[in-house]
């Protein structure tokens, strides 16, 4: 052999032995550092899927059901994993995307570009017809949807899921925990070519979807509340309708309409603003439906009794020694007349000298009782607690004003909840919207009792009161055949300061049928558009009969016996 050839054939020997050293050394070093590759090694081949589940249903007391889950699909394509070959599925494709073909032509073309959507929403039995092509490349993700079929006034109670999937308001937000349930997920491997390899899958844990939830709300009620009001605001003219409808025994809602209203199905035609609901978080002077707890609260104490009589004529009545101005009448009395008379009258000056017997502190302890100054308790975002002074705060004339229903704001559900205690015995009752949560499969997971809130006046005072307000025949609220109790009120708005003599707020608040009251009804209207004062007389009873002959005839209600 030549001296080059054996030069030669010793260099190329030399790197052979060098590199098989260092190939050596690399697998020495990997083998003893092998725990600093682990993560990286896992990354590379292992894969974790998230199962989704199913999110709970909502349906009304009837088993209505108020929203719709569907499984809808993102479909798109990985461009850089198509093929000319797939080219004669495109009209197949084209046709189950309901997409011209030409669009679908021009993706298919190799491009740096990962992912193109095709199509935002799918349903599911779409999506299946699609993976039956086997092109390569186009998959979907799963994207559930909400559905939301209940009356639209219905909204600010059920919520709705926003854009991400989170829980906005209503239900939807106050029952996340039973209703996201729980993901699964599934753990393995995959090969080069980033395809499943079953036989190393480590773990599955199914999905486990969510509980529906059972509302005491009744759909049907609330879409005839909902056109009622929609026919009242249009004819009225007003700025807003709400209308709260529940069982006084045992605090359940059946109803809870707000005119106008948004719709979830549709979030994001509406402002903020629009979500929240004014039964819970706007607050009003309730007027003269606030005498109902004065008289109640001083009869409750033995203050007065049910025949004392008072001069509703006076002007100016002397408590503890000081001569205060008694509040002008909505009419002039020049008439003494006992509570009954003050109450079915609404004698403002009359109400005025109960509350002088009763005394500020009762008055106040009274108002804490009946709920005012604290909120229902619903469970609802943005409840608001009212106004109700503190005695330390009361001025010279809080003990003439409040009395009537002026001095202080309210929610709509708390004026409702305390007139709900005299239609109920004397006790205050916790709003109830929640009847019962279901297992997906079916099982009552739990149960919602009514709950007492305190006993508020003796059961004698709250039949007398009921007596009280008992309507008579001549009334805008009166119901042939049935017996209706209620107090009517009216009070001036507050604009730039000062209450206006043109804009009111006019409300009623009844209950029927008077020997077992089974279904109570508050409506407010703010600032109907009338001829002359908005009273609530004019106003609201109106639309309180409509409500109520339209609950009755849902209900079948066999007519009242005209005997009390």
């Amino acid at each position: 052999m030549s001296p080059f050839l054996s030069k030669r054939y010793t260099v190329l020997s030399s790197f052979f032995w060098i590199g098989f050293v260092v190939l050596g050394l690399r697998f020495f070093y990997l083998g003893f550092h092998r725990h600093q590759w682990d993560p990286f090694l896992r990354s590379a081949r292992q894969r974790v899927k998230i199962l989704p589940a199913m999110r709970g249903g909502i349906i009304d007391c009837k088993g209505r059901r108020l929203v719709l889950q569907q499984r809808m699909y993102e479909v798109g394509v990985d461009l850089t994993q198509i093929q000319e070959k797939e080219q004669e599925k495109l009209p197949q494709l084209a046709k189950l995307l309901d997409k011209p073909l030409h669009e679908l032509e021009a993706f298919w073309m190799k491009s740096d570009c990962r992912w193109k959507s095709l199509q935002k929403e799918l349903a599911e039995t779409q999506y299946k017809k699609i993976q039956a092509l086997r092109i390569k490349g186009v998959y979907g993700n799963e994207k559930p949807q909400r559905r939301y079929l209940h009356a639209p006034s219905l909204s600010y109670v059920v919520g709705f899921l926003n854009q991400e999937g989170q829980p906005v308001c209503g239900m939807e937000r106050m029952m996340q925990f039973y209703l996201k349930g729980q993901n699964g997920f599934v753990s393995y491997e995959v090969n080069g070519k980033n395809d499943e390899m079953r036989q190393y899958r480590k773990e599955q844990i199914d999905a486990v979807d969510g509980y529906t939830i059972e509302l005491t709300i009744d759909d049907h009620i609330q879409s005839l509340v909902e056109r009622i009001l929609l026919s009242a605001k249009e004819r009225l003219r007003a700025k807003s309708l709400q209308a709260l409808i529940t069982r006084p025994s045992t605090g359940e809602v059946l109803a809870c309409v707000t005119v106008p209203f948004f719709d979830s199905n549709h979030y994001r035609r509406y402002k903020v603003d629009d979500f929240t609901n004014r039964l819970f978080s706007h607050v009003y002077e309730p007027g003269s439906v606030f005498k109902a707890v004065t008289v109640a609260s001083a009869l409750d104490c033995n203050a007065v009794q049910p025949t004392d009589r008072f001069n509703c004529g006076l002007s100016v009545a002397s408590y503890r020694g000081k001569e205060l101005p008694l509040p002008k009448d909505w009419k002039t009395f020049n008439q003494v007349m006992d509570v009954h008379e003050i109450l079915s009258h609404s004698s403002n000056r009359g109400v005025a000298q109960i509350a002088f017997q009763l005394g500020a502190e009762r008055l106040h302890d009274y108002g804490e009782r009946f709920g005012f100054g604290h909120s229902t308790r619903s469970g609802f975002t943005g409840e608001t607690s009212g106004i109700f002074h503190p005695l330390k705060r009361w001025d010279g004339l809080t003990i003439t004003r409040l009395p009537m229903g002026h001095s202080l704001a309210c929610s709509i559900f708390q004026m409702h909840y305390a007139m709900g205690v005299i239609a109920n015995g004397g006790r205050l009752m916790y709003p109830q919207f929640v009847k019962r949560i279901y297992h997906p499969q079916g099982e009552i997971v739990r149960s919602f009792d009514p709950m007492v809130r305190r006993e508020v006046i003796k059961a004698s005072t709250a039949e007398t009161v009921r007596k009280m307000l008992l309507l008579d025949h001549h009334a805008k609220a009166f119901l042939p055949h049935y017996f209706v109790a209620g107090k009517t009120g009216t009070s001036q708005k507050i604009i730039n300061g000062r209450y206006s003599h043109s804009h009111h707020v006019s409300s009623f608040s009844g209950f029927f049928p008077y020997q077992c009251p089974q279904v109570q009804v508050t409506v407010v209207v703010d600032d109907a558009q009338v001829t002359g004062i908005g009273y609530g007389s004019v106003v609201a009873c109106p639309i309180f009969q409509e409500i109520a002959k339209a609950i009755i005839s849902y209900f079948g209600m066999p007519p009242e016996s005209r005997r009390l």
